[in-house]
């Protein structure tokens, strides 16, 4: 509710001032006809204003999700630049505002063009309304109540309208260089969480996963529904949980603005005093990025090698009673995209080996967690089938018989013969000469940032073919418990690694997650922010040391340059006037 009523307020009575400046002016001079023009010029203006921001709105509402963070995120940057040059503007002219418009409006009436005077107030009220549009929109979108932020503005406007209406009646003393000052820490403070609300919204729109790590855990200090919450988050829009990008970009840009609002005008340097300020405050801050970047550790990179052997065990259950056993090594290519895979699977005893290369395709994600309760987001893969036909001595090794019988195939085929065979005959009775095949589809999961393989899955079937006697090969199906002694180790045999498998991968991956963060954050957040930090004191640094001004002013610390406090009643005696705030 705060931020939405000092932006009321603020802008609303940049507006009034102007418009009471010039009607005081018409209603003095006689011109009731071009003061019944600027009413009409201001509620025009009014009514634009109000059709730009439903339009933000709608726009905003209408859009998909991640491009309404897209749309927040731009919202708010404009908001941010445009609440910082409203400031530093303010700081400067705060004292001559009313003088200059005086001077110009005299000006104008003096050339007998009352006309002028009523674009003059048409463009204030539509230039203010199109920044308030704005403002309010980004306020609205980080407010944590919108009801509480529409009262707000409403009595922000209020206020300022009635102020404005009292001094265009000369019942108000105002000193403006201090009510500007005043709300301008405040709308510094807005300002610093609406660059967290930027940061906040390109992470949210997928433009910014830099520099997440948890900075500050205030959750103990704001509970939810507590009037420290409230004036955290709805009035300041700091967050219970801050990432270290939102963190030091609130940082470096309260400090500096708060410093240029707060310091005393007196003691303001001179220009090229103060370019130098900034400048070197750049050239330090570039210094502190380069040796950032240089001590920052090495990012870790994907793992090459072959992972493993990973103990594997399966269900007794679903091995007909029988514990299946096995191990497996894995070796990973860059960016998750294949596998190769060597495992051996045995059941009661008697061992399978299979070999071979896997194309993987990611299926989710996926939480794999040890024993011990600690765990891992990883990501999901699936692989492409590896088949291979079981060579005579192999499938003897396994217990897979070397002939199947049309009893044994009905059985496992829930009593049919599959078309093709023929319970009769002698081949029948005797069984028919059988190959087997052995198809292994594994499913892994993966730290996607690393390749290191968390937890591997196998699952084995073996299926069985006949040749009859004029040499047609007929598939009969997996052979199941009518295959042989022991049926699960002609069926499917699923396993998967074991629990200390797992947590023995977690370590190495949480110790390649803190390479990288201080890799990401050392070397790439802190100096990208103090970059743009640097560029942005030397863009306003540089100008006063290459073109300084004639007179040197009172020594003191960065600033924009400003007047002395003076109230609205000054004498109109200034030469030229001053350029109003660009929108």
């Amino acid at each position: 509710m705060l931020p939405t009523f000092v932006i009321g307020l603020r802008e609303g009575l940049e507006a009034a001032l102007i418009v009471g400046i010039i009607a005081a002016f018409l209603r003095q001079s006689n011109r009731r006809d071009a003061l019944r023009a600027v009413w009409l010029g201001v509620g025009a203006a009014v009514l634009v204003c109000l059709a730009v921001g439903v339009g933000l709105e709608l726009l905003s509402a209408n859009l998909p999700q991640r491009q309404q963070e897209m749309l927040e995120c731009v919202v708010a940057a404009i908001a941010v630049l445009m609440i910082s040059y409203m400031v530093l503007w303010m700081r400067r002219h705060s004292k001559d505002l009313r003088r200059d418009l005086q001077d110009a409006a005299g000006s104008a009436l003096a050339r007998g063009s009352a006309a002028a005077l009523v674009v003059m107030a048409f463009l204030a009220v539509i230039r203010e309304g199109f920044e308030t549009s704005v403002f309010l929109l980004a306020a609205f979108q980080s407010a944590v109540s919108p009801v509480q932020a529409a009262v707000g503005v409403l009595l922000g406007i209020g206020l300022a309208v009635a102020l404005g209406y009292l001094i265009y009646r000369g019942g108000v003393r105002l000193n403006l260089s201090r009510f500007f000052r005043i709300t301008g820490v405040v709308l510094v403070l807005v300002a610093a969480g609406l660059v967290m609300s930027t940061l906040r919204a390109a992470y949210e729109a997928g433009w910014l996963t830099a520099g997440q790590q948890t900075a500050l855990d205030l959750s103990a200090v704001a509970r939810p529904g507590s009037v420290t919450e409230s004036i955290l988050t709805g009035m300041l829009g700091i967050r219970s949980t801050l990432p270290v990008v939102e963190v030091v970009a609130y940082v470096l840009y309260a400090v500096p603005m708060l410093l240029v609002v707060l310091w005393p005008v007196r003691r303001v340097p001179g220009r090229r005093p103060l370019g130098w300020a900034l400048t070197g405050t750049a050239v330090a801050a570039l210094a502190v990025a380069g040796v950032l970047v240089a001590a920052a550790p090495s990012a870790p990179g994907a793992v090459t090698t072959a992972q493993g052997p990973f103990a594997l065990t399966g269900d007794p259950a679903a091995t007909g009673g029988t514990t299946a056993t096995g191990s497996a090594t894995v070796t990973i290519a860059a960016g998750g995209t294949a596998a190769q895979l060597a495992a051996e699977i045995g059941v009661g005893g008697v061992g399978s080996t299979i070999e071979g290369d896997s194309t993987l395709t990611a299926t989710g994600g996926a939480t794999v967690s040890a024993a011990d309760g600690t765990g891992h987001s990883a990501t999901r893969y699936t692989g492409t089938p590896i088949t291979r036909t079981v060579d005579a001595a192999a499938a003897g090794q396994a217990g897979l018989p070397a002939t199947l019988t049309a009893q044994q195939i009905a059985a496992a085929n829930g009593g049919r013969l599959p078309v093709g065979l023929r319970a009769g005959g002698t081949a029948a009775t005797s069984g028919w000469p059988t190959t087997w095949t052995e198809t292994l589809v594994p499913q892994l999961s993966l730290d996607a940032a690393t390749g290191t393989v968390l937890d591997v899955q196998l699952q084995l079937t073996r299926t069985a073919a006949v040749t009859l006697d004029n040499g047609t090969v007929v598939a009969v199906g997996t052979a199941g418990s009518a295959a042989g002694s022991d049926g699960a180790a002609t069926g499917e045999i699923t396993v998967a690694a074991t629990a200390d498998t797992v947590a023995a991968a977690l370590p190495r991956v949480a110790d390649a997650d803190a390479r990288r963060d201080s890799a990401e954050l050392y070397g790439r957040v802190l100096p990208a922010l103090l970059l743009v930090f640097a560029l942005t004191l030397l863009l306003f640094g540089l100008p006063k040391v290459l073109r300084p001004g004639r007179a040197a002013r009172p020594r003191g610390l960065p600033t924009t340059a400003g007047p002395a406090d003076s109230d609205t009643r000054v004498p109109a005696t200034t030469p030229a006037p001053a350029e109003h705030p660009p929108a």
